[in-house]
């Protein structure tokens, strides 16, 4: 993925991390487990991960801070 290095999780929201068994397609990943979103990995940036993952980590929180 462009601009992204190995073991940079860390700019991920705690507990997100981004699957990489799939050869073609990287899967982000929540705390727990379930799929945040797919990218191709040839058109994958590290900031649209890291906005995705910022973005699943907001929608979630305000959810579960409503119910």
């Amino acid at each position: 993925m462009r601009g992204w290095e190995r073991g940079e999780e860390e700019r991920l929201p705690p507990g997100y991390r981004v699957d990489t068994t799939d050869a073609a397609i990287w899967i982000l990943r929540r705390p727990d487990g379930t799929v945040a979103g797919y990218f191709g990995v040839w058109g994958a940036s590290r900031k649209a991960l890291e906005r995705a993952a910022r973005d699943d980590h907001r929608s979630r929180a305000r959810h579960f801070t409503l119910t």
